[in-house]
């Protein structure tokens, strides 16, 4: 792409025909060149325009192909945690449910240390060893508060 926008041939030859059957515009090469000028500069003004636009809606593809993967790569992930989750949640279901009978609540970081001390040769825990506690931790937390809206919605 040149540095410079050109008038369009055409669009030149209909400018040329418009000045040789005006008398004025005929006569007046002033205005002709001035005419001209602003054409290129309109030209300059709507090819940046277009190309600022071209560039915003690649960045948008962009940006949108990369989340659709990333949502992807997750779902994939997800599948490899889930069937965990399912079993971890339904111990602590258990655990929560017996200890709300005999008159306690069970907190997320007991039923953690609990579950560890328990069951970790039952289930391969498939969290990394140095996370694993923490991401326990965040797992309870939330069974802990679903089941506690399950209670309040009970009573």
């Amino acid at each position: 792409m040149a540095d410079t926008e050109m008038i369009p041939d055409k669009s030149l030859r209909a400018f040329n025909a418009l000045c040789l059957h005006d008398a004025y515009l005929h006569q007046n090469k002033k205005l002709q060149a001035k005419i001209i000028d602003w054409a290129e500069a309109m030209l300059n003004t709507a090819r940046q325009e277009w190309c600022d636009m071209r560039n915003d809606i690649i960045e948008v593809v962009i940006k949108e192909d990369r989340k659709a993967e990333a949502l992807r790569k997750a779902a994939i992930k997800d599948e490899k945690y889930a069937p965990f989750r399912k079993y971890f949640k339904q111990i602590q279901k258990e655990k929560f449910d017996e200890a709300f009978k005999n008159g306690f609540s069970l907190t997320a970081n007991s039923f953690v240390l609990w579950f560890l001390a328990n069951k970790t040769g039952e289930i391969q825990i498939p969290y990394t060893k140095q996370n694993t506690e923490n991401k326990l931790k965040q797992l309870a937390q939330k069974n802990n508060r679903e089941f506690k809206k399950l209670l309040h919605a009970k009573a």
